[in-house]
């Protein structure tokens, strides 16, 4: 669970972290938190919840990576590789396709129909 505290929004991205621009107010507004300038700094009056650990986010959600604040870690596990000279697919070592994936063949047989 990530919880804004009340106060100054901050951009977290940015060493060392700064106040988020006074003309970015409008889209935190659209994003749901409810800010107020404050001597032209975007402020929060109330703690806000971002997002629920175990929770899907919501397109709202993921776009408040503006502020810097890490909802998610993205993985990807590579399972096979093409070899663009011969065409062949090669599966990676002890990661066999499961049911349910798409193989090469039925990827060239779904782009050929």
């Amino acid at each position: 669970t990530v919880i804004l505290p009340a106060g100054t929004v901050m951009r977290h991205h940015s060493d060392p972290p700064e106040p988020f621009p006074h003309n970015g107010d409008p889209q935190l507004w659209n994003l749901g938190l409810s800010t107020t300038l404050n001597h032209g700094v975007p402020t929060l009056q109330a703690a806000h919840k971002l997002c629920e650990n175990g929770k899907v986010l919501t397109a709202e959600q993921a776009q408040l990576k503006l502020v810097g604040k890490r909802m998610v870690t993205f993985r990807v596990g590579l399972i096979a590789r093409w070899n663009a000279t011969t065409g062949q697919v090669t599966q990676m070592e002890g990661l066999p396709l499961s049911k349910g994936e798409v193989t090469a063949e039925d990827d060239n047989e779904a782009m050929s129909n």
